[in-house]
């Protein structure tokens, strides 16, 4: 074989075996699909039917594929973030990611003490993420799915990948990013108090205040007005993070559901041990799946008609 084939062959058995490793070696999702994920969510289309509101509860506890199966043909966006404010902000930025050419058009909120505090008025993910150069949004936004395959490993990462499959982990955590803005989420073993200690220091210096009670009705009652129909609920907690957001983190339900319902906005009323969570805060995937269909199914039947009309478009044009 001549000197040119050696080299030719070496680069085609590189190739070949880095490529194969992809498929075994563990890969940094963390990294490359959550840079990706939280891209992709800031810089989604105009073009959705239904839009998801709120923090980490929401985007942890809402999935637009299970709403899709009581939903289908509409486009549904998870539009929430870490320590997601519901404000002036937000509320613009989310109605931004709405179709402008055809119905329906629907805001779920997602109502937590945390959404409407000062403590979360600044939405400092979003605008971290808004604010990245062009250049590093147009790297997460292509260039990451390609990466992730071959993400940086070291000797220790090895190890502690191979030698999970034979050992039991003490401990566990689901974070699987979906690109329609939900993260499937759960933990093990499961620790319904592990959030406290957070939200105590939290609402110790921030509370539930009326300025931002008056900005949320205020801005349900614009929408109705535009004909975007709003949907509001409080995420399940735990029953010790329930009382705890009542109490310090002054967080009335019954005020803020008459008040989303006078603004022509619809309240969804939960019941908290329907559904469980994996640390008090955030509810595991099968009580995420079952809320998503659930409010799905809300959804609904608030806009039947409009919902036919938009499936015989589509079959009409399909034709």
């Amino acid at each position: 074989m001549t000197k040119r084939g050696n080299i030719l062959f070496t680069l085609l058995f590189a190739s070949i075996l880095t490529v194969s490793l992809s498929f075994v070696l563990p890969k940094n999702g963390e990294k490359y699909l959550a840079d990706m994920f939280w891209a992709r969510k800031t810089f989604a289309p105009s073009n959705k039917n239904i839009v998801l509101m709120g923090d980490s509860r929401i985007y942890r506890g809402l999935s637009p594929d299970i709403m899709k199966e009581e939903l289908p043909g509409l486009k549904i966006l998870n539009f929430a973030f870490s320590n997601g404010g519901l404000n002036a902000l937000m509320f613009r930025a989310a109605e931004k990611k709405l179709t402008s050419t055809n119905h329906p058009r629907v805001i779920v909120l997602g109502l937590t003490a945390n959404t409407l505090t000062d403590y979360t008025k600044g939405n400092n993910q979003y605008l971290q993420e808004l604010k990245r150069p062009r250049e590093e949004v147009l790297e997460r936004l292509y260039l990451n799915p390609v990466l992730y395959w071959f993400s940086a490993i070291t000797p220790q990462k090895l190890r502690v990948h191979f030698k999970s499959n034979k050992k039991i982990q003490e401990s566990y955590y689901l974070n699987h990013y979906v690109m329609n803005g939900y993260v499937e989420s759960d933990k093990f073993p499961v620790d319904t108090t592990e959030a406290l200690p957070s939200y105590i220091k939290d609402f110790s210096q921030y509370q539930v205040e009326q300025n931002h009670l008056n900005e949320l009705f205020n801005q349900v009652k614009k929408w109705t007005e535009n004909g975007i129909i709003v949907v509001a609920y409080r995420p399940p907690v735990s029953q010790a993070m329930l009382k705890l957001e009542n109490s310090m983190g002054k967080f009335d339900e019954a005020k803020i559901a008459k008040g989303i319902t006078q603004a022509g906005g619809h309240w969804i009323p939960l019941i908290n041990s329907d559904y469980s969570t994996y640390d008090g805060s955030h509810i595991n995937r099968s009580s995420a799946e079952k809320l998503s269909r659930e409010i799905a199914a809300v959804i609904k039947a608030f806009l039947p008609l409009q919902h036919d009309s938009t499936k015989e478009k589509s079959k009409e044009h399909s034709k």
